[in-house]
Parts: C-alpha cells; structure tokens; sequence
C-alpha cells in the first residue's frame, strides 16, 4: 500500500468534516506525545463522532492556534473548558472548549491488532501510568532506548 503524507492543515481539516458528519475515520499517528499507548508512524487510531466526552477519554482536538492534537482528557471544568496532556508528556498540557473536540479514539490499531482504549485494562494501565507522572520522563527515556528502536 502506498503511504500519502499531506499537510495536517489540510488532512485533519478534512478528518474533522467527515467525523462532523458522523463519519468514523481511521488515520496513522504521528509523533511522541502520546507514548508509551500510542507510538507514532506506527499505530493508526479509530475516530468516531465526540459523544459525551469524559475523563481519560483519548479526542482529536482542535485548538485555537489552529492546531490539532490527539491527547487524553484530564479534566473537564464546569465552564466546558477540557484540559489535554499527551500520556507521552511530562508537564505540558492544552485547554480547549468542549465544542473543539472532534473525535473521540475507540480503536488503536497496532501491528494489525485491534486495541479498545476504553477497556478495563488499558483504562487501569493508563491510571497507573498517570501516577507514575514525577517519574515519567525517566520511564519514557528508558522505553524510548530499549523499545522505539525494535518496534
């Protein structure tokens, strides 16, 4: 299969048309952000429509830089306004209106296997994970030497 690389503009402009729609999009990640769940260029996600969105939830956003990103939930205030952090990051995070979330992932695909990120066990590795926040970036160097080189 041929591999098709376009601007993000244009792609994930498109993406959020065809999820408004109601349109289920699967597209290849990119990047280091959301580590060690989702490794990029490798893993492909399954957008669907944002229902209600909820704490720990995995949503494409569109920021107000124009901007999007795939990052976990991590709070949501009584105002409407959801806080972002990419499980691969270690401090930053973004903040958008529950409006600007585009699709919420219902399926990671890696290596041909279907993963569900809202089952019980991804949901209990990922609350671990979130623990492990003061000690991440030593965790994701060590994952980043021994894992991202074989994968």
């Amino acid at each position: 299969m041929k591999k098709l690389v376009m601007p993000n503009e244009i792609l994930m402009g498109e993406v959020k048309r065809l999820l408004s729609q109601g349109t289920t999009v699967t597209i290849m990640t990119k990047g280091n952000s959301m580590l060690p769940f989702i490794v990029g260029e490798r893993d492909s996600v399954v957008l669907k429509p944002y229902g209600v969105p909820r704490i720990g939830d995995i949503a494409l956003a569109h920021l107000d830089n124009g901007s999007y990103v795939l990052h976990r939930i991590i709070a949501i205030s009584d105002t409407g306004v959801v806080t972002l952090m990419g499980d691969g990051n270690i401090r930053g995070t973004e903040k958008c209106c529950i409006d600007s979330l585009c699709g919420k992932a219902v399926m990671v695909i890696r290596k041909g296997k279907r993963c569900n990120p809202d089952s019980k066990g991804w949901i209990r590795m990922y609350k671990i994970w979130r623990g492990l926040l003061p000690v991440r970036r030593y965790l994701l160097a060590v994952y980043r030497r021994l894992f991202i080189k074989i994968i």
